[in-house]
């Protein structure tokens, strides 16, 4: 089990309570354990105990658990734990949680849910889930605080005593009668200022806000480029709907880098946790491009193929096809990664490609010398003839250059084109730097050995 600050209980002496049914005792044992960690004991415990230690849970601490759980875990509660429960645990969280919960079930038995959850706190969740998937509007909580311009601090600070305990208290939000977001106002601004300051004399009038339909990565981005706890999200005309906080921010950064390997890797990432998927959906996101790939690596065949005659005369040169098309693949792989990420931080794009691409190839050219000098040693070693050796020492650089110009174009054209770099890079830029690796290498052993 990974290092926590706190002492955690271990897997196998939670499964002895359990066996031995000393489950008062283990409730006993979960008190002092957050909420997230009893989430991932959970999911490393078998089904049956994870439910059963869900069970003895207070509804508190349980909803905050059931926010925390891996796929497999939630899949086991919702099919076995009392669909009443869950809809009182579901009241528990913040609403947008709640959203996010329900939107990964299938319609009925989110209904079926939502139908068992407080009228008022059941059409919170609706209005939310009715906005586009990967919007401000899925992720925002309504849970925010609305001022007045005209109320003075002591009047703002006895109206927070009377509204209990909001989601986003670090900002405080100014609306005129209209529902208008006008401005602003730090908590720690207002406590620290006299009684009868008024709110519009301490209000930062410009505020930073998004529009509901935002998408959710470049939410992300506005939150991480300017630091905010939270940002507030408004309709059409300006009024204020809700606020988006930074843990939600996490959860969308987790979410888009998990897309961005699961894309890097030749397949459309899953719309929902693995453990839900169908075994038919998790094919019908793979299946597009592995055929393609398929496809595309048949060119390394063709490449052979048409070169076989120069493999007859000198069967030598086969020893070193996988040495030149692994080293391009390589070489492309670490470019690609640096350019994904350049651009995912926009410091590279279509205006600067050149300057990337320079600057790529210059590394590119250094790592093939370097590369060429020892696929020169090994042939000679290998007793090929200092002919195969000069070709592989050849090739080398060249299919080096060449992958890493493959590498620093493709994701920066694609990016522009308004395409996931991530989608068409990885798997796919190794078949094309694989197929014309070897033709590089075929021609100038063609060339150099005067076949």
């Amino acid at each position: 089990m990974e290092e926590s600050f706190i002492n955690l209980p271990e897997i196998e002496m939670i499964e002895a309570f359990y066996q031995q049914g000393r489950m008062a005792e283990l409730g006993q044992l979960l008190a002092e354990v957050h909420p997230a960690d009893i989430a991932d004991l959970m999911d490393q415990l078998e089904p049956d105990v994870a439910v059963a230690l869900f069970s003895i849970l207070s509804n508190e601490i349980a909803s905050e658990v059931l926010d925390e759980t891996g796929s497999l875990v939630r899949s086991e509660l919702v099919d076995r734990v009392d669909e009443e429960r869950l809809a009182d645990l579901l009241e528990e969280l913040p609403m947008d949680d709640a959203a996010e919960f329900l939107e990964d079930l299938d319609d009925p038995t989110s209904e079926r849910l939502l139908s068992l959850m407080e009228p008022d706190e059941a059409d919170e969740v609706r209005e939310l889930l009715g906005y586009e998937e990967e919007s401000a509007g899925r992720l925002m909580t309504r849970d925010v605080v609305s001022l007045r311009r005209q109320w003075t601090a002591a009047e703002t600070i006895d109206f927070l005593r009377t509204i209990g305990d909001a989601e986003t208290l670090h900002y405080l939000y100014v609306v005129d009668r209209d529902e208008k977001l006008i401005g602003v106002v730090p908590l720690r601004k207002l406590v620290i200022c006299p009684a009868d300051t008024l709110v519009e004399e301490i209000m930062n009038a410009d505020v930073l806000a998004v529009p509901v339909t935002i998408d959710q990565e470049e939410l992300a981005e506005i939150v991480a480029r300017y630091d905010y706890f939270a940002i507030p999200v408004v309709d059409e005309i300006g009024r204020l709907l809700g606020a988006v906080t930074v843990d939600d921010v996490l959860d969308i950064y987790e979410e888009e880098f998990t897309e961005d390997i699961q894309r890097m890797g030749g397949a459309e990432p899953l719309a929902q946790p693995y453990f839900s998927a169908t075994l038919g959906q998790v094919v019908g996101k793979r299946i597009g491009w592995l055929l393609l790939l398929f496809i595309a690596a048949t060119l390394t065949g063709t490449v052979t193929r048409y070169f076989s005659d120069v493999l007859d005369k000198v069967i030598t040169l086969a020893i070193f096809i996988p040495l030149i098309i692994g080293t391009g693949g390589n070489a492309g792989s670490q470019t690609v990664a640096t350019i994904i990420r350049a651009i995912t931080l926009d410091q590279v794009r279509l205006s600067n490609l050149w300057q990337a691409w320079r600057r790529e190839v210059s590394a590119g050219l250094l790592l093939g010398l370097v590369m060429s000098l020892v696929g020169f040693v090994r042939a000679i070693f290998w007793d090929t003839g200092a002919d195969i050796a000069l070709v592989v020492a050849l090739t080398l650089p060249i299919v080096v250059i060449w992958a890493t110009t493959v590498a620093t174009l493709v994701p920066i054209l694609a990016d522009r084109l308004k395409i996931d770099p991530a989608v068409i890079s990885g798997p796919m830029i190794t078949t094309i730097v694989d197929a014309t690796g070897l033709l590089i290498y075929f021609s100038l052993a063609r060339r150099i050995l005067g076949l």
